[in-house]
């Protein structure tokens, strides 16, 4: 499919990757965070072990708590229109491959518009005198009083289907996000053109449906439950250690959230196996549907959990058989004025699930046998909301010299 009607996802395979952003309201804008040259950050071609995060790598990842301002993430309304490309009051951004404003590709893009009968509107999406691209990325933010997009189409620029791949989310309002990237890079390079049309959107003069999509979210649904829960007695002081790896389907660049470049690493990977002995734990964590293959169903997963920002998780505990409104909030190992109880690694790499490791040194542990139920939740701090149906909860019998994890669910 190579167009986007409202109310629908359009997925196409295309020839590069290319984000843009168009937005009307000005707001504050804080430049481009540290992680990469000129403050951008790429994804690699070629898997290389730890790469550069949107924040300085501490020594430590968990003992050194984050900043308030390491949390807060720009968002799809907080991009400053005087920073971008305009037409006839659109505003058009570029990112970089972690989805931070990147103003450098801006150079290459212009716009172009005709108005069409009944008041509907045209924009149109060049690039001119553009080097050769592997990804390519964009928001356009327009006027919703004003305007509901009734098409989203492609253009050639980054060649036709099984070149490239191609995501568009229309459904945020006054926001079109899409994207495209290039498939196989390392086999098949990047695009050959220097001037062609990125892609065509089709406005309908009225105002714009109010759909419901929520993109400030944490990791939501029973597929986001960590993975690997288990419990232990930490041999130097006694205290309970809660273990458990991340869970954020569809974050396939393992940033912390799900957004439209997540849809690069399903570009460098395309047509892999997990399974083959090559990179298979990369390729495990893009195969989102679990089929064993990185193909275009995997960008379901990008569609399904768009704008899940995961910033650490939140640890309950309460006795066995008590109530959920019984429970206590464990504070944060280190910096109890954290809203969490662990927060997410500051540094990470593309291809590595991140460990968690959570000490519980409060709990009284006496001879006799107790059993209490801990429930580990997704958070997102720049919300403050929790992935309640993400919850997990972990139940263990404790004495001060034995701990048996009873159940988990």
């Amino acid at each position: 499919m190579t167009t986007v009607w409202k109310g629908r996802i359009g997925l196409v395979l295309l020839a590069a990757a290319l984000l843009l952003c168009v937005a009307y309201t000005p707001s504050q804008y804080s430049g481009p965070a540290t992680g990469g040259p000129g403050g951008t950050a790429r994804y690699p071609i070629h898997t290389g072990g730890q790469y550069v995060s949107r924040y300085p790598d501490p020594k430590d990842l968990f003992e050194t708590p984050p900043t308030l301002e390491q949390l807060n993430k720009p968002r799809l309304y907080d991009l400053d229109p005087a920073l971008g490309v305009h037409q006839d009051g659109f505003t058009l951004w570029t990112l970089d491959d972690f989805g931070r404003h990147d103003p450098g590709p801006q150079e290459w893009v212009h716009l172009s518009s005709k108005n069409l009968e009944n008041g509907n509107y045209h924009l149109i999406v060049h690039l001119r005198g553009a080097p050769s691209l592997t990804d390519f990325f964009f928001y356009v933010r327009y006027h919703d009083d004003r305007y509901n997009p009734l098409t989203v189409t492609p253009g050639s620029f980054f060649g036709g289907e099984g070149d490239r791949l191609w995501l568009c989310i229309d459904q945020v309002p006054g926001v079109i996000v899409a994207g495209l990237t290039r498939v196989r890079p390392d086999l098949n390079g990047g695009t050959v053109l220097e001037d062609g049309v990125i892609c065509e959107i089709t406005f309908e003069k009225h105002a714009a449906d109010d759909p419901d999509w929520p993109i400030e979210r944490a990791p939501n649904f029973p597929h986001n439950k960590v993975a690997n829960p288990t419990a232990y007695s930490d041999p130097q002081d006694n205290s309970i250690v809660l273990y458990w790896q991340e869970a954020n389907l569809g974050d396939y660049n393992n940033d912390g959230e799900v957004g439209i470049t997540d849809l690069i690493p399903l570009g460098r990977r395309y047509g892999r196996v997990t399974t083959d002995g090559h990179e298979d734990d990369w390729d495990y964590l893009l195969d989102g549907e679990r089929d064993g293959e990185i193909n275009y169903r995997d960008t379901w997963a990008i569609i399904h959990n768009f704008g899940a920002l995961l910033q650490g998780y939140r640890v309950y505990r309460r006795p066995a058989g008590a109530p959920r409104k019984d429970e206590t909030l464990l504070g944060h190992n280190t910096y109890n004025l954290l809203p969490m109880s662990i927060h997410r690694p500051l540094s990470w790499s593309p291809i590595r699930v991140n460990e968690y490791r959570y000490y519980d040194r409060c709990l009284p542990r006496t001879s006799r046998p107790r059993e209490w139920i801990y429930r580990i939740v997704p958070y997102n701090a720049l919300n403050d909301v929790e992935g309640d149906s993400s919850s997990l909860e972990l139940t263990v019998s404790v004495t001060e010299s034995s701990l048996v994890v009873r159940n988990i669910d």
